[in-house]
């Protein structure tokens, strides 16, 4: 067994805890960081050597442009004083407060490794936010600012990452160097991305091929990420920018197909990447403290680092939270919903992936390693599944009625294709009689999602025989298949139409 067959184990991991995550109500990312941890303490298992430079330029992209193609830019636009506070103001204060903190239980650290172990560890992780988070049940609002959080605050955080270890390795630090970084990583990353998140949206407006259009969408975030990550800056502004640009403005050039196979496809890859990603987290960890084992000052050290970080995230969410209210830039409530963004801090492959590839003879990497790693564990395996008890004890769940808010949409879209309908009848296009087909199919429509709400079970019913007569036509495709009496570009294409139906409804 190699490499890739750890690898394949952690896809498996990757595609059956999610149900075992559902049963729980452990998130998903927690239960697949102990089954890598698992698989590293197996003796017959060999050690996983991935190198830590190709973690995030391969599982990274997708995982961020995903979450950046559902972020609404109005709620960017609104929450953007409470995102500043988050992805700049935050990393940096509590850079400072745990650079200060370990260097008073290991003096012997220099200052700037210590500066660089703050920055490592001062922001979330975005897959860490997006995943666990995401599934407690969180107010929209709370989401929002998670979310722009995990995707900004790379940046911030790079900055002082990159500055710190060039003095840490023996450079200096200049004025020019430091401002170049910052315009490749933002301003230059940002250009980038909104440049090619426009060129592919023109492109996905000239394909035809649905398989096409989804291979361009997947290619589109290591397009974005791989150009500034060569030239030394941090691909993830550019990356976000594309994204952001797609899902706000380039979802439309898609066609009906490409949506549909787009979204199996991306759903199989989100839940691939993150499955790996925080698989890789607990094997790593495992055989870094295996080849390493920490001494009594790392130990101190590490838990002064986890207690700094958390108690900085706390101390300066709350009273920005109460200043941004009082200046009429946040809505809701503070104190409460303070402790849960405090809370939701989790750590993850960013922060294990950035510090496996500091280089060996940096002094103190151990001790980096060590305290990087123990803030990992806590935040992830001691938050992470503490998050949902959290929320609950704190009363601060979600507001928002998802599925009024789908149904108040559905019938809008309803509507607006009716009255085109009319216009189409008006300019003489349709005829009368289609016309009215047409709407006692809508008709038929929006009477269903009435009587689901009420809970009709004339509705159910209904299903019941719709899922025989759809099981009925899938059978005898699949024994012409079989039979080969018909050829699998036929079958294929009704089965699609069956399958099309099916989840339709209809």
């Amino acid at each position: 067994m190699g490499t890739l067959e750890v690898l394949l184990l952690l896809l498996l991991a990757a595609a059956l805890l999610p149900a075992l995550a559902e049963r729980t109500g452990l998130p998903a990312p927690v239960l697949t960081t102990c089954a890598g941890a698992v698989l590293a303490l197996v003796p017959a298992v060999p050690r996983l050597e991935v190198d830590p430079e190709l973690v995030l330029p391969v599982l990274l992209p997708p995982l961020i442009f995903a979450a950046a193609s559902r972020v609404s830019t109005r709620a960017l636009r609104r929450d953007a004083a409470a995102l500043v506070s988050l992805a700049v103001l935050l990393v940096l204060v509590t850079t400072v407060a745990v650079a200060l903190a370990v260097r008073l239980v290991d003096p012997t650290l220099p200052l700037a490794v210590a500066v660089l172990l703050g920055a490592v560890v001062s922001p979330p992780d975005p897959v860490a936010a997006s995943s666990v988070a995401g599934r407690v049940g969180l107010p929209r609002r709370l989401l929002d600012h998670l979310e722009g959080e995990g995707l900004f605050n790379d940046a911030t955080a790079l900055v002082v990452f990159q500055a710190a270890l060039t003095v840490a390795a023996g450079g200096a630090l200049t004025l020019g160097g430091t401002a170049r970084l910052v315009l490749l990583s933002t301003v230059a990353g940002a250009l980038l991305g909104l440049a090619l998140g426009r060129l592919a949206s023109a492109l996905l407006e000239r394909l035809d091929d649905p398989r096409a259009e989804v291979l361009l969408t997947v290619l589109l975030p290591y397009g974005a990420f791989v150009p500034i990550d060569l030239l030394g800056g941090s691909g993830v502004v550019a990356v976000i920018a594309a994204g952001l640009y797609v899902g706000q403005f380039g979802a439309g050039s898609l066609s009906p197909a490409g949506r549909l196979q787009g979204g199996a496809v991306w759903g199989a890859l989100e839940l691939a990447a993150t499955g790996v990603a925080f698989g890789l987290v607990g094997a790593e960890v495992v055989q870094v403290l295996q080849d390493r084992p920490p001494g009594g000052t790392q130990l101190a050290a590490a838990a002064v680092v986890c207690a700094t970080a958390a108690a900085a995230r706390l101390l300066w969410v709350a009273p920005a939270g109460l200043l941004l209210r009082r200046a009429g830039r946040l809505q809701g409530g503070v104190w409460r919903e303070s402790v849960v963004i405090s809370w939701a801090g989790m750590r993850g492959v960013v922060t294990v992936a950035t510090v496996l590839a500091l280089p060996e003879d940096l002094p103190g990497r151990s001790t980096v390693q060590v305290c990087a790693l123990a803030v990992v564990l806590v935040t992830l395996l001691g938050q992470g599944p503490t998050l949902a008890p959290v929320v609950r004890a704190l009363g601060v769940t979600g507001e928002d009625d998802v599925a009024a808010e789908v149904e108040r949409l559905r019938g809008e879209a309803a509507r607006a294709a009716l009255a085109r309908l009319d216009d189409l009848v008006a300019e003489g296009r349709v005829e009368t009689g289609e016309a009215e087909r047409v709407r006692r199919a809508y008709g038929w429509r929006r009477d269903a999602r009435r009587a689901a709400a009420d809970g009709d079970p004339r509705l159910e019913r209904h299903a019941e025989v719709l899922r025989a007569l759809h099981d009925a036509e899938r059978d005898v495709v699949l024994e012409r298949r079989r039979s080969g009496s018909a050829p699998d570009a036929v079958t294929s294409v009704v089965l699609r139409d069956i399958e099309a139906r099916a989840l339709r409804g209809r």
